[in-house]
């Protein structure tokens, strides 16, 4: 049923009604105005409002704010009865039935003792959830208010930081059918060692805690995880599956290396939170008080590497704070692993962070590796619709942006800042030979605290590969590079790169930019003079020997044909130039000849001639251009594009002088006269021959033959494949 947007007026203007066009009697029309303003006088009137809820910009079942509607002026006793609907931006994903019902989602009705949930299930269909037959009846007073509540949606198909609106319809009339329900902000920031961890020689304790590996010197990097709103990090309420949890995977680890993250963190509100170090602060052991809604975490034991299922440890229990010294080893399987963590105490009043250390022992190592991490809030999923099984909440796989901001600390001494003290390079090279000078040099300092890992990558302006790159042993620390010209063979002329060391968002990068002069080798002995040659005369259409007819199109195979100025000349006079390349020149025979039986061709190259070449001529030689027919329609005559009878086919060739009589054969049609035959337009030396296919050929592969006569003579083509429809 349509909502009404405002209260219907129950007056109708004989007027108004002719303006609108709509022949239909009178009575009928104010029959069905009697029985609208009936029905809105059972419903009464409904004020729309929505609890704007704050949702999580990775979230897949993120629970929208409820939608209320407050009614009045109901008709007491009055049954409204109708489908209540709920139209999304984004996918509904409550956990349905196997018919696609939910009972998470609730419609609520208060008649005067309270707001009770109908036990009307809704339908869920993509991005519409729909309560089928909600019924009231309106009390004495004729107020009643219904309430939609615990809507999930995949918000994370919205853009971050904007608000989510729905459209209404019910059963009753509305005040307003499009409302916001919540505003998408993301949810997780994070600081972790976004440009790799250093593993290098790392002692390890002979027992396991997080205190006897502080005090061992095992090498840690801290990860911080920071709330983007208070309540973003919540823990499993009903309905749910977990609490909120944080995927981190580990790659790249050397395989003699054992990796130790904490059981526990505590938050940044705990009575003492777990600290590395690293990132501010002393060394800490977190400790928490039991019950006491500051920011805990607990591995889960048993999810798979996305964060779905298992169980987090138990929270402890006690009337005083307990220390969270217990750590685990990460499993890892060619140097990589993963470690979930869960939300199990938290605060939603106030912006949480909760920073813990990953500790790598490592022994016998004689180089440094660098591993990756990465983290996600999770658990992660790619299921964006509505699910019978699918963890809830979920989360789409995102990486978050860093949380210097949020606590405040982007500037801070113990962060890592990448600094290089080197200029623009400048490098010289002979073409064709070595460097000359001494190498470009760029030192790789960190004007900061902890452990500095960079990369380095050239990226040229023009040209590719002529640097070659010394790089330390490690990328971690500080460092130099020399930089090299690499042995290629460049031709004379201005080279430019970019040379960037990059160390992670948080440290910084650099760009060194090269200049590399190629200069000319010195002069050797001087080269040949250029000799012209011609080594074939050819028809054009084919490339095959055969005589020359006056005005028609020929081939020059040859060499030393490239050049600033080059020309032909046939029996001393000049040929019209068509195409030329080193090996090939394609020329128009001068017109003019007149009836001659051979004639010297000359080419001449900026100055430099070639010895004369003697070619035949003939006073016709038709020949067929290669792909050189064209059906009536413009498409090329082919097995697969055949000409039908009686339309028009285009021959382009060449070897046809002018004033010829011209003929055609189409297979055994003979003497067939053309309706066009004359220079084709704008091509010189190329002829055009239209001709009409004969009624009653067979279909399939024919041949045709063009004809030119001349003194009484005729001169034919080879024959050309033809397809006939």
């Amino acid at each position: 049923m349509i909502p009404f947007r405002t209260s219907p007026c129950c007056l109708v203007s004989n007027q108004g009604f002719r303006s609108t066009r709509v022949f239909f009697p009178i009575r009928l029309l104010l029959l069905f105005t009697l029985i609208f303003c009936a029905a809105h006088a059972q419903t009464g009137a409904c004020q729309v409002s929505t609890q704007i809820a704050q949702l999580r910009a990775e979230g897949l079942t993120e629970p929208l704010g409820s939608i209320l509607f407050t009614c009045s002026g109901a008709r007491p006793g009055a049954v409204i009865a109708g489908n209540l609907s709920v139209f999304l931006p984004v996918s509904v994903t409550n956990r349905v039935d196997s018919n696609g019902f939910t009972s998470q989602a609730v419609v609520s009705i208060d008649t005067g003792s309270g707001l009770t949930p109908s036990g009307v299930p809704g339908l869920v269909n993509g991005r519409i959830l729909t309560f089928n037959n909600v019924q009231i009846t309106a009390p004495a007073s004729g107020n009643y208010q219904v309430q939609v509540s615990n809507i999930l949606g995949a918000v994370n198909q919205l853009a971050a930081s904007q608000p989510v609106a729905v459209d209404l319809a019910a059963p009753f009339p509305i005040n307003n059918t499009h409302v916001t329900v919540g505003t998408t902000t993301p949810a997780l920031y994070a600081t972790l060692a976004g440009a790799g961890i250093a593993c290098s020689g790392s002692p390890l304790p002979s027992t396991f805690s997080m205190t006897s590996l502080f005090a061992a010197g095992t090498v840690l990097a801290s990860t911080r995880l920071t709330e983007g709103f208070a309540s973003a990090f919540a823990v499993r309420s009903a309905g749910q599956n977990s609490g909120t949890r944080f995927v981190v995977n580990y790659t790249g680890f050397p395989a003699n290396a054992q990796v130790y993250t904490p059981d526990f963190v505590a938050g940044s509100d705990a009575t003492k939170p777990t600290n590395g170090g690293d990132l501010g602060g002393s060394q800490a052991v977190g400790q928490y008080l039991p019950g006491s809604g500051t920011l805990l975490l607990a591995r889960v034991i048993g999810a798979d590497v996305n964060g779905v299922g298992g169980l987090p440890l138990s929270a402890p229990t006690g009337a005083s704070a307990v220390t969270l010294d217990s750590v685990t080893q990460v499993s890892l399987s060619g140097g990589a692993g993963y470690v979930i963590y869960e939300v199990i105490d938290s605060n939603a009043a106030v912006v949480e962070s909760a920073q813990f250390p990953t500790f790598i022992g490592l022994t016998g190592a004689a180089t440094t590796a660098v591993a990756q991490e990465s983290i996600s809030i999770g658990p992660v999923s790619t299921v964006t619709s509505a699910s019978a099984t699918d963890p809830v909440p979920r989360f789409a796989a995102t990486t978050p942006s860093s949380d210097c901001s949020v606590v405040g600390d982007c500037q801070a001494s113990y962060f890592p800042k990448l600094t290089v003290p080197a200029g623009p390079i400048q490098l010289t090279a002979i073409s064709g030979g070595t460097q000359l000078g001494d190498p470009g040099y760029i030192p790789v300092q960190n004007a900061g605290g902890g452990q500095l890992i960079w990369t380095i990558a050239v990226n040229y302006t023009n040209g590719s590969g002529w640097l070659r790159l010394e790089q330390p042993s490690s990328l971690v620390g500080p460092g130099s590079v020399r930089v090299f010209v690499a042995n290629q063979n460049l031709a004379p002329g201005t080279y430019k790169a970019n040379i960037v060391i990059d160390a992670g968002a948080q440290a910084g990068s650099n760009t060194v930019p090269v200049t590399l002069t190629v200069q000319a080798p010195p002069p050797a002995t001087p080269p040949p003079a250029p000799t012209v040659t011609i080594s074939k005369i050819v028809n054009a259409a084919t490339f095959l020997a055969g005589p020359l007819v006056s005005g028609s199109v020929a081939t020059l195979q040859g060499s030393g044909f490239s050049g600033k100025v080059v020309s032909v000349t046939v029996a001393g006079q000049v040929a019209r130039m068509l195409f030329t390349s080193n090996s090939q020149i394609n020329f128009q025979v001068p017109p003019g000849l007149g009836p001659v039986s051979s004639a010297n061709v000359v080419v001449t190259v900026d100055g430099v001639s070639s010895a004369p070449a003697t070619a035949v001529f003939a006073p016709a030689y038709p020949v067929i251009f290669a792909h050189g027919i064209r059906n009536q329609d413009w498409s090329e005559n082919t097995p697969s594009s055949p000409a039908a009878a009686t339309t028009i086919l285009q021959i382009f060739g060449t070897g046809i002088p002018s004033g010829a009589t011209v003929t055609a054969q189409i297979g055994a049609r003979m003497n067939l006269i053309p309706q066009y035959a004359a220079p084709a337009p704008d091509v010189p030396g190329v002829q055009q021959v239209n001709v009409a296919v004969p009624s009653g050929l067979a279909s399939g592969m024919s041949q045709i033959i063009l004809c030119a006569g001349v003194t009484g003579q005729s001169y034919c083509s080879d024959p050309y494949p033809l397809a006939i429809d």
